[in-house]
């Protein structure tokens, strides 16, 4: 049995580099256990928000340092900085985060701007201590969110400072901010645009709803970077990651589509030539649009030749679509 899980183990992980997983930490149960169990899918875990402001020194200092023994990078959530900023403190602050053990700096500025003067010197300060550098694009307050055309523009802006990773918003409920809109459905004409900037391999997502990390993975590749996970979730994730679930079984990577189609089309394309055939209740739970959308893809593939359908032998009313000549 063990050599029989040790060769399963490798041939799924064969092709895929890294976890590319982000956890945030709220606090909310005992995630160490879990952690040090899953620690090897686990790339940074965000202690969220100010939490640590509100920590004894101490505490804070045990909890951090029980993460990085796991090999976990330990990263602030962007409030802090945000509150630093506010009275002239970055700095200071990113010279504290370095000696309680922090070895990931977050900014963002999901609810004030930084001037761009402050944001290079804390990214210099970050490089030259030896830390990582991530950015998070997008506001926080779903009124005053940053259109498409201000979010592209503030990735290109943050990619001036060379990050190791620059994040989309997503917030802990994963709706209406962003890429999510108010039922948390993705945009997908977004997430289409920001992969194709310059920086699309340093690209995350904050995904922390299990259905937007499966779409994710189904439509971007096992490799997607994605960030505010729960502890309990990383599991689940990973088993999605590697094509252990029914969801993504079988998976490989997606293939460039190269015909002028939308977002929506192409995601469903690429769900059924991975997923195999299936009718349009299955691709609405896969792919997480509604019906509407779904129904107006599947007209297009089917006007292109791109799909084909039967009837369902156990019910004539419902369709089965698959790729075309497959």
């Amino acid at each position: 049995m063990n050599s029989f899980m040790e060769d399963l183990r490798s041939d799924r992980r064969s092709g895929h580099v890294s976890t590319h997983t982000m956890v945030l930490e709220k606090f909310s149960g005992d995630s160490l256990p879990v952690l040090t169990m899953f620690k090897n899918y686990v790339d940074v875990i965000k202690i969220g928000w100010g939490i640590p402001l509100m920590m004894d020194r101490k505490d804070l200092e045990r909890v951090v340092s029980s993460y990085n023994n796991l090999g976990i990078s330990v990263s602030n959530g962007g409030t802090l900085l945000e509150i630093a900023d506010e009275k002239n403190k970055s700095l200071d602050a990113v010279r504290s985060l370095k000696k309680i053990g922090f070895t990931t700096v977050e900014i963002s500025e999901g609810v004030r701007d930084m001037k761009e003067s402050v944001k290079k010197q804390i990214a210099e300060l970050v490089k030259s201590e030896g830390m990582k550098l991530h950015f998070e694009v997008g506001r926080k307050n779903p009124k005053r969110q940053l259109t498409l055309d201000e979010t592209v523009d503030r990735i290109n802006r943050a990619l001036d400072y060379d990050p190791d990773t620059v994040i989309i918003e997503g917030r802990e409920s994963g709706m209406d901010v962003e890429i999510y809109d108010e039922r948390g459905e993705i945009r997908w004409d977004w997430v289409e645009r920001i992969m194709k900037s310059d920086g699309k391999d340093r690209i995350m997502f904050e995904a922390p709803l299990e259905k937007q990390q499966t779409a994710l993975i189904l439509h971007l590749g096992s490799n997607v970077r994605l960030g505010n996970v729960s502890p309990w979730s990383v599991a689940a994730l990973e088993s999605q990651r590697l094509g252990l679930r029914g969801d993504t079984f079988g998976m490989v990577r997606p293939k460039p589509i190269s015909f002028d189609g939308s977002p929506a089309m192409k995601f469903v394309l690429h769900v059924l030539e991975n997923g195999g055939p299936m009718d349009q209740s299955a691709l609405m739970a896969v792919t997480g649009m509604n019906r509407r959308t779904v129904q107006m893809a599947l007209q297009s593939l089917l006007e292109n030749d791109m799909v084909s359908f039967e009837p369902d032998i156990r019910d004539l009313r419902r369709k089965i679509y698959r790729v075309a000549g497959e």
